[in-house]
């Protein structure tokens, strides 16, 4: 499956979802618990999915190239 069906930007929208909704959660969850929460998975999570839709982005590229190359 190549990054051209949307896959990319449709994980990013996700994660500007997905970040409104935390940060709504955030403002009313004050304790350690929150804190922790947040740097052991919500960092993490947000980290590794910007990556993901990076390196989909770059097999987009890839697969574009190929197909005009083998066209």
């Amino acid at each position: 499956m190549s990054g051209s069906d949307g896959s990319g930007p449709a994980l990013i929208g996700a994660l500007k979802d997905f970040t409104a909704h935390w940060d709504r959660a955030a403002a009313v969850w004050h304790d350690a618990a929150r804190t922790r929460f947040e740097e052991e998975f919500i960092r993490e999570l947000t980290e590794s999915i910007r990556s993901a839709a990076n390196a989909i982005g770059q097999i987009d590229v890839l697969l574009n190239q190929i197909r005009r190359d083998c066209a």
